[in-house]
């Protein structure tokens, strides 16, 4: 309500919705008597305008009330107009929690005529920082690549630790669709996602809450401690068949199963592998079998990862949860005997074994290891990926429920543990990590 210096009283309302027709009376008094007056308010016509508030920790709540259903529909300051809804609906409180940050309006649509758009609402931004800030407290930093960085925090109100990976946009991660799957998560051989801040620290980031893994990279573990016998190893494989089994079986393909993604919880009453990164995972849309969904261009693998790529991802062929059973296959090569398959003096060298599947179980290194093992890694290691064994086929394998708790050797593996670390060896000694020819 406005008064105007010349006594004009102006009653706006806002937003106008359904519920805001009716009779609406206006009654003015002083010591000499009082005069009243009334209006009819009739909302019809083309929809009204959507209220549209914001949602922690992230997010916009839109909500309408309309005579008639009506289709919500949202627009990014510079894009075009999307729907937002299925079905249209007389009245809706829609959460929009995964909108990437920008300046958002909405319009309802019914009958064909499109209401007027709110006034533009921005998602992300300045309030989450500020919410980031209170809640936690950074401490050290726990890793380093080439889309994002992981920092060690407290959460200030219950006190628990946590990782924050905070991802740069523009480099090919996705930090909204890694919290929307491992948001769906229900394995615990999977990192858990806590919480997701668009914006944050600074603008172009993304900071995704998870839980912390304390007991670091499961190869660095084995090495480290009596316990790396051919029973651990099958256990731990067991345990990333099965997270990859369930990803696979829920649509997902994980495409960067590698050393460095493998970690190791040692909270509990037995060591659990935990599966991380899921920033180039893809939703395939299919089964375990079916092709992915994108990219259909396919960057070259990064020198970390190409020890690890099969043939069809070096050949730049759309990825597949195919990718992942290889992967596996040369992890456990790995983990069993320290030595990488197919690495070679050069980039092109390692190329051309992986697209040859050029390897090798030389003796001297694979004498006390169990026959039953070479053929799960060979089957994992199919060049043809429509043939390749399948995280759930793998997992029937015997040896990996009666691997013997034979002790193994962690020379190779310390050495090829050092070699991946930034300023290691380096490719000098790569031959001499490579499985000899025999």
């Amino acid at each position: 309500m406005d008064l105007a210096p010349d006594g004009l009283a102006t009653l706006t309302i806002r937003d106008v919705r359904a519920q805001d027709a009716g009779v609406y009376c206006c009654l003015v008094s002083n010591a000499l008597g009082g005069v009243q007056s009334s209006a009819r308010l009739v909302v019809g016509g083309a929809p009204g305008v959507p209220a549209v508030r914001a949602l922690a920790p992230g997010g916009l709540l839109v909500q309408w009330d309309e005579p008639a259903p009506a289709h919500l529909e949202y627009c990014r300051a510079g894009e075009d107009w999307r729907r937002a809804t299925e079905a249209p609906a007389a009245a809706c409180s829609l959460p929009l929690a995964e909108l990437p940050p920008g300046q958002y309006s909405f319009r309802l649509v019914a009958g064909g005529a499109a209401g007027p758009a709110s006034a533009p609402a921005p998602c992300g931004g300045s309030w989450q920082r500020e919410q980031f800030a209170r809640r936690y407290s950074l401490e050290e930093e726990l890793g380093r690549g080439r889309t994002a960085r992981v920092v060690a925090a407290r959460d200030t109100g219950t006190g628990q630790r946590v990782a924050l990976k905070q991802v740069v946009s523009g480099r090919g991660a996705d930090a909204s669709r890694e919290y929307r799957v491992l948001c769906r998560c229900a394995h615990g051989g999977l990192v858990r996602a806590l919480a997701l801040f668009s914006e944050v620290p600074r603008a172009g980031v993304t900071s995704l809450v998870l839980e912390l893994v304390a007991g670091g990279p499961l190869l660095d573990w084995a090495a480290s401690g009596p316990h790396y016998t051919q029973q651990l190893v099958a256990t731990h494989m067991r345990q990333l068949l099965s997270a990859l089994d369930w990803l696979h079986a829920n649509n997902v393909a994980h495409l960067d199963v590698r050393p460095e993604n493998i970690l190791v919880e040692l909270s509990g009453a037995q060591p659990q592998l935990k599966l991380v990164d899921l920033g180039s995972a893809i939703e395939t849309g299919g089964g375990a079998g079916g092709a992915g969904a994108s990219p259909s261009e396919v960057l070259p693998p990064a020198p970390a990862q190409l020890e690890f790529a099969p043939p069809e991802y070096v050949l730049g062929r759309p990825p597949t949860p195919a990718w992942d059973s290889w992967a596996a296959g040369v992890f456990l090569y790995v983990f069993l005997t320290g030595l990488s398959p197919f690495l070679d003096e050069s980039i092109e060298e390692t190329t051309a074994n992986i697209i040859k599947c050029d390897y090798c179980f030389p003796p001297e290194h694979w004498a006390g290891v169990a026959p039953r093992a070479q053929a799960l890694i060979r089957a994992l290691l199919e060049p043809a990926a429509a043939t390749r064994l399948a995280p759930a086929a793998a997992l029937q394998e015997p040896w990996l429920h009666e691997a013997p708790a034979t002790p193994l050797s962690a020379t190779q593996l310390k050495t090829f543990l050092e070699r991946r670390r930034p300023g290691g060896l380096g490719d000098a000694i790569c031959q001499s990590l490579r499985s000899p020819d025999t």
